[in-house]
């Protein structure tokens, strides 16, 4: 392998067109215009550059990048801004309601861009991007992603002759080669800028010959070039002056072969009109990491901005990369045992894997361990057994040191919307940490602290404006009512650029987050009209419970009229029921959600049994397919009645609701008089008696099979405990099932599994052993179990069993095939 301070390429094998590029490069530095390919976030592009602008002192510094970004120039030259930072871009191409899409821009220390801009303006340069603004990238490129990165290198990870040169090199990926080439020379190579980009050059450009012009038309880098292209000429003709173009390497063969040629003619300026927005954000490191899905620059930032600060650390020794190295192992192994992710890492083993990547560094002639040297003795030391054997949260702990969790900052002067500056400043009013990007865990103790309370329903406004700021983890859920006996409340939050992102886009919706999440909760409920939902007491009652969460205490009197409405009109049983149950979560949360000043929610409970009685007589007509849904809302109205006395206090008329309940049962469908009888026993208001009754029509000489199931379906979801308090249940069940023929109890078969699915597995083995008794067999019989076949496997098994009997009668064969058996 060659070493990494002295890269060669073999200049036979590389093309005429090449040869030529890099002659017309020389000779435009001879003239003032000097090309600075690089790869971005490459410590090693950004070291080479800053010693270039040092020596030549340019003029005016060119960097790839949306010309419109200009604007944006001041905020990024701030002394108070602190990458990581980036560009956020957006942009609605066509109708008003069309897809907003949005592009980073990404800047580092390490960034080549962002040390050009600084070095450039230290010395008094002139500064400009000179890249298609995005929204006319959007019209060359068709890209379904909304969100997407303006440092695309894509086409130098599928090179085909980087990957060759990788293979020669033995490299895994282009990522270790271009370390291997690049990234691991010494400082004093790296300040030999012509060599450098030199090197970067040739490998940018024979990645360009890779690829036909129709292709990259196609994916608008053409388009790109001819305007980046056209600045070059404008500046050109009107700067006095070394000029350096600062450009991602790909880029770099056209525009330097396009500068040389004698056709070229400096274009008429024009002023380029773009309705794209864009602002100065923070950033952080977990987002630049290519690891995450960054499609461009170098991976593990935290790793790299180590090596950076090293190189511009003068007094650094030699053998800084070996205890950066150290460093990260240290860290590695202090985070594993920490989370328990491992077995010990103790000293000595971190000792012997620092050992490994010195090692390896040495024997892949590199001046100290490289990112990969690291890697693979964190793997030789550190893993046991192969990395897919249960070693995900292992990676993904070393992945975090590698990457970080840095969050930059912006300067005070920084153009923000004032969402994204109000969600800050709540949040830090708030006590929540938002220094960098890692994840935190909040815990609210909501009911007795105010404060708590408050921070809440900050988290809960941010949650419901899908900021990407917070997820719920636990505690009382008010909307969907669950978690209700919970008393504390957990949340995971981290403040991230897509935070920000997702903030801006929502600026479009209003000024304020209280204003944005009342345009959401308006377009929801006018959602709910267009869908034929109008009426859905259900519905809106989970509205009036997310106004009371988000704090949107204004808009809960038009919502409880609005509720009120529903509730004379929704037709459906099931959602009337469900609106009480969920106002019964909301009395019990009425401080949390601010609702214990509104007199209309007691009111609002005392309809819900009258609206539910007047829609019980429809149920007389109910299809067999909604019969589960109409005794669950049975079950649910039981429900409402039995708790809305005990915890609201509500004056319910019980004799009512039994009155209309008996008048239902004398008409009801099979599997909804099935739970009405199951109902009328275990409140005692019928005797075993009359249930045995009940059961013996159902279920005795002449019974309907299907009726039978229906009302046993029933019976079984109300109360499922009866089958074994009842012994005669029990034994009418058997005695119907034995007077069915083969078809009929196939045909019934998936119905009575789904029934007795209401047991719990002990009571399913307890009614097995008295079936079994029934009919003459031991407990023990039943042992003889087959795990490895499912319900589907046991219906077409005995329809096959079925089918065989028909076909043997047929033939005259089934008394042959049963000789014997009676034995």
């Amino acid at each position: 392998m060659p070493q990494a301070h002295t890269p060669q390429v073999p200049d036979a094998r590389l093309p005429a067109r090449l040869h030529s590029a890099e002659q017309s490069r020389l000779a435009l530095a001879e003239a003032g215009v000097h090309f600075a390919p690089v790869r971005h976030h490459s410590p090693a592009c950004a070291f080479a550059l800053r010693a270039l602008i040092e020596e030549i002192r340019p003029a005016a510094v060119l960097i790839e990048g949306p010309a419109d970004f200009d604007r944006l120039l001041p905020d990024l030259l701030d002394p108070h801004s602190r990458p990581p930072l980036a560009i956020l871009s957006q942009h609605r191409a066509g109708s008003a309601d069309a897809t907003l899409r949005s592009a980073f821009f990404p800047f580092c220390d390490y960034s080549p861009e962002w040390q050009a801009l600084r070095e450039g303006h230290r010395l008094g340069a002139k500064l400009a991007f000179i890249d298609l603004p995005w929204a006319g990238q959007q019209d060359a490129e068709d890209d379904a992603d909304n969100s997407r990165s303006l440092m695309a290198e894509r086409y130098l990870a599928h090179s085909d002759y980087i990957a060759a040169l990788a293979r020669q090199a033995h490299c895994r990926d282009h990522d270790e080669l271009w370390e291997h080439l690049f990234e691991l020379r010494p400082r004093q190579a790296l300040q030999d800028w012509r060599r450098l980009f030199g090197d970067t050059f040739a490998w940018c450009a024979m990645a360009r010959l890779d690829y036909e012009d129709d292709v990259l038309a196609g994916e608008g880098s053409l388009a790109r070039e001819a305007h980046m292209l056209a600045c070059i000429q404008n500046w050109r003709a009107r700067n006095e002056g070394p000029l350096l173009i600062v450009t991602g390497g790909f880029h770099s063969l056209p525009l330097v072969e396009a500068l040389a040629s004698a056709a070229s003619k400096p274009p008429a300026s024009e002023m380029l009109h773009s309705d794209s927005q864009a602002w100065l954000i923070r950033y952080s490191f977990d987002r630049l990491d290519a690891l995450n899905g960054y499609a461009s620059g170098m991976p593990s930032p935290a790793y790299y901005q180590r090596i950076w600060d090293a190189l511009l650390d003068e007094q650094a020794g030699a053998d800084s990369r070996q205890r950066i190295a150290t460093q990260f192992l240290s860290a590695i192994a202090s985070e594993t045992r920490a989370r328990q992710l491992a077995d010990s890492l103790s000293f000595a083993s971190v000792s012997s894997a620092a050992q490994q990547a010195a090692g390896l560094a040495s024997l892949r002639g590199h001046p100290g361990p490289g990112r990969y040297d690291l890697l693979d003795a964190i793997h030789s030391c550190f893993v046991k057994g192969s990395l897919d054997d249960g070693q995900a949260a292992f990676l993904a702990a070393v992945r975090s040191q590698l990457s970080g969790n840095r969050l930059g900052d912006v300067p005070p002067s920084a153009q923000v919307p004032p969402l994204v500056a109000q969600a800050r400043r709540l949040a830090m009013a708030h006590r929540l940490d938002l220094s960098d990007s890692l994840p935190r865990r909040a815990r609210l103790d909501l009911y007795r602290k105010p404060r708590h309370r408050a921070r809440g329903r900050f988290l809960q406004l941010m949650a419901y404006l899908d900021s990407g700021f917070v997820r719920h983890r636990g505690g009382p859920d008010f909307v969907n009512g669950t978690g209700l006996d919970l008393l504390f409340e957990e949340w995971e939050y981290a403040w991230s650029p897509l935070v920000e992102a997702r903030l801006i886009e929502c600026s479009e919706l209003g000024s304020s987050l209280h204003e944005v999440a009342l345009r959401k909760l308006l377009d929801e409920e006018q959602a709910l009209q267009g869908s034929g939902q109008g009426r859905s007491a259900s519905r809106a009652v989970q509205l009036l419970a997310r106004a009371g969460l988000v704090g949107l205490g204004e808009q809960l009197p038009r919502l409880f009229e609005r509720l009120a409405e529903h509730l004379d009109e929704d037709p459906e049983l099931s959602s009337v029921v469900t609106c009480g149950q969920r106002l019964l979560h909301l009395w019990r949360g009425r401080e949390l959600l601010g609702l214990e000043q509104h007199t209309q929610l007691p009111a609002l409970l005392q309809r819900i049994l009258p609206a539910a009685l007047f829609l019980l007589p429809g149920l007389e007509t109910c299809a067999p397919e909604r019969e589960a849904t109409a005794i669950n809302a049975l079950l649910g109205l039981r429900e409402f009645v039995h708790l809305g006395a005990s915890q609201a206090g509500l004056e319910v008329q019980q004799e009512a609701l039994h009155e209309a309940l008996e008048r239902l049962a004398a008409r009801a469908p099979a599997g909804i008089a099935g739970a009405l009888d199951a109902l009328r026993f275990v409140d005692d208001r019928g005797s075993e008696e009359q249930l045995a009754n009940a059961l013996a029509l159902r279920f005795g000489p002449g019974a309907d099979s299907e009726s039978a199931v229906r009302y046993l379906d029933g019976l079984l979801t109300a109360a499922p405990e009866l089958i074994l308090r009842i012994d005669t249940l029990a034994q009418q069940l058997n005695h119907l099932v034995a007077q069915w023929d083969e078809d009929t109890f196939v045909r019934h078969l998936p119905d009575l599994r789904l029934a007795f699915t209401r047991l719990k597995p002990r009571e399913t083995g307890r009614l097995a052993d008295s079936l079994a008794a029934l009919n003459g067999m031991t407990a023990a019989g039943l042992d003889n179990t087959h795990h490895e076949l499912d319900g589907n496997d046991l219906l077409a098994g005995a329809a096959l069993q079925l089918a065989l009997g028909r076909s043997l009668a047929r033939d005259g064969l089934l008394g042959w095939a049963t000789e014997g058996f009676d034995d």
